[in-house]
């Protein structure tokens, strides 16, 4: 799924850590910075200490390359209160390897996105293992099912967590909601993050049911993103790495919270952001947020719904804006992304569409 304008990567050091997180944000608005100043540095020196670590195609690789996902859950500002001791990453992926009973010899990220980009660097570097440009999102979810990986079959568990207070667990259930639900209240009461090791899978299997290229794409997209210039121009070069197209700019004139229902399982409230179109046709844009900008209406007609990736550039200054910090005021550009075609399928729409969040409409591709 690697955009047109994306050239493949052999090895991400430690000059490439900012740009990979340029990136990162760009796949996921709603993180913010929180937790990724400290975790940003780590992972620099980390690949500045033990050099590049290799990125490779799950074709590149022989098929029964046993390999694993890396990422985190948990706040990100749990993160930057509790910051990582150092060997949470690869307790959880050597917890994933004794359950097994078989070594890990290739990792991946849970979500090209967010901090899950920069995580399995950690275990990658310090293990000496090759990170495998390929991921389960192709973007960011809130929940560890939502998955391609999950969508084509296998297995989410065992999960193996590490948190920062030196508490580990494994996580094992007969569904996939079942192992969030578990995992999620574990991980609160082990300081509100811990490093996880899952879907553990053969480089054949990866091959079938990853999303391929993420990792790129990301590195693509930070290259843009910190090249600066008119927003204009820099719109127009996100569009050829990532298919972006823009919904429209304005002024947000309101942001707010508990605005609607939300479904239990998801970890935040949901919230309602209005921006005024600047020129055009003056509409009025509608997100609504819930861990992420899940819906964006113009003038009440659905534009845009997830799983679409929707993200919002300063129109001024032209960076990422978190969700975070959005405020009343800020002149933002309105972009969307397509996601990767298997989230449009009927069981990709059924897992992680509107409806999956509790927003009862179909999805713009449906309903046309």
């Amino acid at each position: 799924m690697t955009a047109r304008g994306v050239e493949p990567v052999r090895a991400i050091g430690a000059e490439d850590v900012s740009t990979l997180w340029a990136g990162a944000q760009f796949y996921a608005p709603a993180f913010g910075d929180d937790g990724a100043e400290g975790l940003r540095e780590w992972v620099t020196a980390l690949l500045a200490e033990h050099g590049p670590v290799p990125l490779v195609r799950a074709e590149a690789l022989p098929p029964d390359t046993r390999c694993a996902a890396l990422g985190l859950v948990g706040s990100g500002t749990a993160l930057a209160e509790l910051p990582p001791v150092g060997d949470e990453f690869t307790t959880a992926l050597s917890g994933l390897e004794r359950r097994l009973g078989q070594r890990v010899e290739a990792v991946f990220p849970l979500a090209a996105a967010a901090l899950n980009a920069l995580t399995p660097l950690v275990a990658a570097c310090l293990r000496g293992l090759p990170l495998i440009d390929s991921d389960g999102m192709g973007r960011v979810f809130p929940l560890v099912q939502y998955t391609s990986l999950h969508l084509a079959g296998l297995p989410v568990g065992p999960v193996c967590a590490a948190g920062p207070a030196g508490e580990s667990l494994t996580v094992e259930a007969a569904s996939a909601d079942r192992v969030e639900t578990m995992l999620r209240a574990q991980v609160h009461l082990m300081g509100g993050w811990a490093a996880t090791a899952s879907y553990p899978c053969d480089a054949a299997e990866l091959r079938g049911a990853g999303l391929h290229g993420t990792v790129s794409r990301l590195l693509a997209a930070g290259r843009v993103l910190r090249a600066g210039g008119p927003v204009d121009r820099t719109v127009s070069r996100l569009s050829a790495v990532t298919g972006c197209r823009s919904v429209g700019r304005g002024r947000v004139v309101e942001v707010e919270q508990l605005t609607r229902p939300m479904e239990w399982a998801q970890p935040a409230h949901a919230s309602t952001v209005l921006v005024a179109e600047s020129g055009g046709a003056g509409r009025l844009l509608q997100l609504e947020l819930q861990n992420d900008i899940l819906l964006v209406l113009a003038d009440g007609a659905l534009t845009a719904a997830v799983p679409d990736v929707i993200c919002l550039l300063d129109a001024v200054r032209g960076g990422v804006v978190g969700l975070d910090s959005l405020g009343g005021g800020e002149v933002v550009e309105v972009l969307v992304m397509p996601a990767a075609p298997v989230w449009y399928s009927p069981a990709g729409l059924a897992l992680a569409g509107p409806r999956a969040f509790g927003l009862p409409v179909e999805h713009p591709r449906v309903a046309r």
